[in-house]
Formats: C-alpha cells, sequence, structure tokens
C-alpha cells in the first residue's frame, strides 16, 4: 500500500509539472535564461582574457581575435550542428548548454594568481589607492587558461546558434503565430542586457572573486540545460506531421535552403547589420574617448553611465516589445516573408540617420600634454619612469593652461588629495598650478556626450526592430521542414560575414586611428574615430536596400 501511494503521488506530481511547468510558456522562458546565460558567459571570458593580456602575457586585442575564430567555428559547423538536432531540439539545445558550462568550469582549474589590474601611479612610482589595486608576478597558468577560455568563447558561439536554430524554432514549430514575439524576446536580451553584462562583470572578473560569477555563470547554464531535457520532444501543439519533415537529410536540405535567392539575399542583409550594430558595440568605449575624452578604464563619477544605461535598456526593450507584440498573433502562420523583409528594411535605412549624427557629435578637446598634439611622454616628466601603458587612459587637467595630460604620471605629479572621489594633484613637474582629475573638455563635452548617449539608445532601438524583422524572414521564407537547417544556415553565414570581413575592416580603422598604442592594442584613438560611425551607417544602408530586394523576391 505504501509504495502503492508513492506511486500514485509520484504520478500526480509527474501531471503537475507537465501541466504547470513543460508548458510552451515555460519553455520560452527557459530559451531566454539560456541565452541571457551564454551572453553573460562569452563577456566574462571577454573580460578574463583581458586580464591576461593587461599583463603583457597576450597582445592586448587578443579577445578581437578570439571572437573572429569563434565566427570561423560558428560558420564551419553551424548548418551541421542546425541539422544534427533538429529531431531533438530540446536535447540539443541541453547538450551544446553544457559543453559550453564544462568547458567555462574547466577555466576554474587554472586560476589567477592575484589581482590584475595595474595601478595608476603617480610620478616616481607611487600608486593612487583610489585608482589601484594590487598586481600580480608572473603566472604559470596563463597558458592552460587562455586555451580553455578560447575553447569556451567557441562552445558558446556554438550555444547561441543552437538557441536560434533549434531553442527558437522548437517554440515556433507550435506557435508560428507567435514567432515574431519570441523572436524579439531573445533579440532584447542579446542587444540589451548583453550590452549591459560587461558593467556587471568587470569589477568581479578583475578580484580574487572572479571564480565565484564563473562558477555561478556555469551553474545557471548546467541548470538550464537539465531543465530541456525533460521537456517533451513534442507538445500538443506541434504544427507537423510525419509526412512534412521526410526527406530531411543534411545535403538535400541545405541544397534546397541556397537556392532559395530571398534567404540568400536576406543573408547578406541582416550580416550587414549585424557588422553595424555589433561592430560599432564593440568598440563603443573607444569612441567616448576618443571623442569627448572620457575616461572609461576606470569611471569618472562626473561621467557616469549608470543612469543612462538603465535608460538605454528601457528604450531598447520597450521599442523590440512594440514590434513583437505588433507583429504576432495576426494571422495563422504569423508575419509573411515579404512584410518582414520590407519592415525589416525600412528600419535598417532609419538606424542610418543615428549613426551619422553620432558621427557628427564633437566637442572641443582643447590641447593635450606632449610634444604637439600627440599623446606620448612629455619631456617634463620623462625621469618620472611613467608605465601609463599598463593602466590606459587616465586623464588629468592642468587647471591654469588648461591642458590635459594621459596621466597623472604624464603631467609630473608626485602627490594627491582625494576629496570624496575628486583628485586634486600636486608638486607637478609639467603644470605649476592646480591638476585635476578628468580632461579639461569634460565640462564642455558633457552635454555632447550625453547627446551620443540618446543617440545610442535610438540606434539600438531602431536597429533591434530591424534585426527582428529581417531575421523573421528565414522562418518564413522557406519549407517548414527546412526551418532549423535555415536558422543555422543563416546565422553562420552571418558570423562568418560580420565578424570577419566585417569587423576586421572596423579593426582597421581602429589600427589607423590610433593615438597610444601598447601590446597589440590601442589605449587612445585620435578623434578620426568618427568615420567607424560613418561606415555603419553605410553598411546599414545597403542592409535596408538588399532587405527591399528580398523582399521583392519573396513576392515573386
Amino acid at each position: 500500500m505504501a509504495a502503492g501511494g508513492l506511486w500514485t503521488l509520484l504520478q500526480k506530481l509527474w501531471v503537475f509539472l507537465k501541466t504547470h511547468l513543460f508548458s510552451l510558456k515555460r519553455f520560452g522562458l527557459f530559451v531566454q535564461g539560456a541565452m541571457l546565460t551564454l551572453v553573460v558567459l562569452d563577456t566574462n571570458v571577454t573580460l578574463l582574457l583581458k586580464r591576461d593580456a593587461a599583463k603583457g602575457y597576450m597582445p592586448d586585442n587578443i579577445h578581437d581575435w578570439v571572437q573572429v575564430s569563434a565566427a570561423v567555428v560558428e560558420f564551419t559547423f553551424g548548418a551541421l550542428i542546425a541539422w544534427w538536432g533538429q529531431a531533438r531540439k530540446n536535447l540539443a539545445l541541453s547538450g551544446w548548454l553544457v559543453a559550453a558550462a564544462a568547458s567555462g568550469l574547466l577555466v576554474l582549474a587554472f586560476p589567477f594568481e592575484d589581482v590584475d589590474v595595474y595601478p595608476v601611479e603617480l610620478c616616481g612610482g607611487e600608486e593612487i589607492a583610489a585608482l589601484s589595486y594590487r598586481s600580480s608576478q608572473m603566472d604559470p597558468n596563463v597558458i592552460p587558461r587562455v586555451a580553455v577560455l578560447v575553447l569556451t568563447a567557441a562552445f558558446c558561439a556554438i550555444g547561441r546558434l543552437s538557441v536560434w536554430a533549434h531553442g527558437l524554432t522548437y517554440l515556433d514549430d507550435h506557435e508560428p503565430e507567435n514567432g515574431a514575439y519570441f523572436y524579439g524576446m531573445l533579440i532584447s536580451i542579446r542587444l540589451s542586457l548583453g550590452l549591459n553584462s560587461v558593467s556587471w562583470l568587470e569589477p568581479f572578473a578583475m578580484r580574487r572573486i572572479w571564480w565565484i560569477v564563473q562558477l555561478i555563470i556555469c551553474s545557471l547554464a548546467l541548470f538550464f540545460a537539465f531543465l530541456f531535457t525533460l521537456f517533451p520532444r513534442r507538445m500538443e501543439k506541434y504544427q507537423l506531421v510525419e509526412d512534412e519533415i521526410a526527406n530531411k537529410g543534411l545535403v538535400q536540405t541545405l541544397s534546397r535552403v541556397l537556392k532559395n535567392k530571398t534567404f540568400l539575399v536576406q543573408s547578406a542583409a541582416l550580416s550587414c547589420l549585424y557588422t553595424a550594430v555589433f561592430s560599432f558595440i564593440r568598440f563603443d568605449s573607444d569612441f567616448v574617448q576618443a571623442q569627448f575624452h572620457v575616461e572609461t578604464v576606470r569611471e569618472d563619477p562626473r561621467a557616469s553611465r549608470a543612469i543612462t544605461d538603465r535608460f538605454r535598456t528601457f528604450v531598447v526593450i520597450l521599442f523590440i516589445m512594440l514590434f513583437r507584440t505588433y507583429f504576432s498573433v495576426r494571422r495563422t502562420v504569423g508575419v509573411k516573408a515579404t512584410t518582414a523583409a520590407r519592415v525589416g528594411g525600412l528600419f535598417a535605412i532609419v538606424v542610418a540617420v543615428p549613426f551619422v549624427v553620432l558621427a557628427s557629435i564633437h566637442c572641443e578637446l582643447g590641447d593635450v600634454g606632449g610634444p604637439g598634439r600627440g599623446y606620448i611622454q612629455p619631456w617634463c616628466s620623462t625621469h618620472c619612469g611613467c608605465d601609463s601603458e599598463r593602466y590606459g587612459f587616465s586623464p588629468v587637467c592642468a587647471v591654469n593652461t588648461s591642458t590635459t595630460y594621459f596621466s597623472p604620471c604624464h603631467a609630473g605629479c608626485r602627490s594627491y588629495t582625494d576629496l570624496n572621489g575628486f583628485l586634486v594633484f600636486e608638486e607637478c613637474a609639467c603644470v605649476g598650478g592646480v591638476v585635476a582629475r578628468g580632461a579639461c573638455s569634460l565640462p564642455g563635452c558633457i552635454s555632447s556626450f550625453n547627446y551620443y548617449q540618446l543617440m545610442f539608445a535610438l540606434m539600438l532601438a531602431f536597429g533591434g526592430a530591424s534585426l527582428l524583422m529581417q531575421g523573421m524572414v528565414f522562418l518564413r521564407t522557406v519549407a517548414i521542414s527546412d526551418k532549423t537547417v535555415a536558422v543555422g544556415a543563416s546565422f553562420a553565414t552571418v558570423a562568418l560575414l560580420s565578424h570577419v570581413p566585417g569587423f576586421l575592416l572596423y579593426m582597421l580603422i581602429s589600427h589607423l586611428s590610433c593615438a597610444f598604442s601598447y601590446n597589440g592594442g590601442c589605449l587612445l584613438h585620435n578623434p578620426t574615430l568618427w568615420s567607424m560611425a560613418v561606415l555603419s551607417a553605410g553598411f546599414s544602408v545597403v542592409s535596408g536596400l538588399l532587405s527591399l530586394i528580398a523582399s521583392r523576391l519573396a513576392k515573386e
């Protein structure tokens, strides 16, 4: 009797779970959680790579090359991964989450020696307590740790592709009328929350507790992986029948997809838009430093982005929510390919407007200490033994002469006073009067900087809407049975085109505009970095035109 009662209880519990947990709505929430976890894990990997680069163990731009390499891996195996997991999409998604989490946990076997952020120094080498952490000696774990971090980045890229190819299509197979709604949720996470993850994680990635954050993120990935295994292969609302999923060999399926002209043109359009938006996001901090001399390595309280980042997140999520709601539950099969391509194309062209405005925003930066208008060591502080390359742009202002110096050491300062976070430097060899933290141009540039942040938020909002609509084309322009492979192949193509030739073009602009370089990276750019915004505007227009062409092809 006891055994029979226990069995009955377990059956009731299982029915309860199937009714309230294993629903399509819950699956959608878990897919969002998986996307957020993978984005955050990938961001933490980037920050840990930067930590090693700061010590000089690796080139300063190693995270950029890892991103390019991960894109190549994604392109090489994208279609195969999508095809291989289409029979059991929930298990395929679970498997790639486990792979990313396992490689991420393996990083813990090769810990950092200690805190690895270099201190800002005064003339003579004294550290500034308010701007410093203790540095470390030679780390014997650096080679295996970097190898595991690179592997984790590759699995994160594949995991994100699985979220699109398996998680999204699982949802769309059951409720195609809500496809835009599901897609919009993932785009919101990818753009807004993914962008903010840098500011969330950076304070932890550079300290002793870095491993706690890594452990939490990987544990979340394993948790979502476990939940996906509990879902059935299909639910009651599944739209396909067995005849429709026949003849699904990889070669045959991929051949049908690649013969679709709308698919090919739309892939090129989405690649251009991804290049425009995400490549510019990568150089956002560099752009701010170059155009406004706002310190971003150690945030200046007078130019903090904490409040505006929250406003930006709200704007992006709200704008995308309007699109995903409007284009959902309007017809049985959801938004049509022609409508999605047309709307996506128009908004891609609109995205070019904030980019043009961003390129035109400028302010007077004033004089810069050093020979001419360069950022090299001034002659008056050459005796100080400055090592500014280690800690990056930390500007100070000579109030009497309105001259900005790259760092307190470059100004030859030997002491300082901390007035509740506002630093005043004294005994400066290059300056006869008062020297304060921050560039001299900051008071005059703060309004331009705020305008930049507003345009940046609008660019993300318009870009998110366009990414949503253009991405829906791949779900609607191919046969239902080919949808999974089409989504996988499209994102693999986008990864290659946007992260290899596209991103390398931005890296070239960064190299040509660099004013102060060290260890393969650029610590500070010339204001000519505005050309990146112009390039992004051009990519956006091309994306819009290609998407409009795709809408015509889909109609025909």
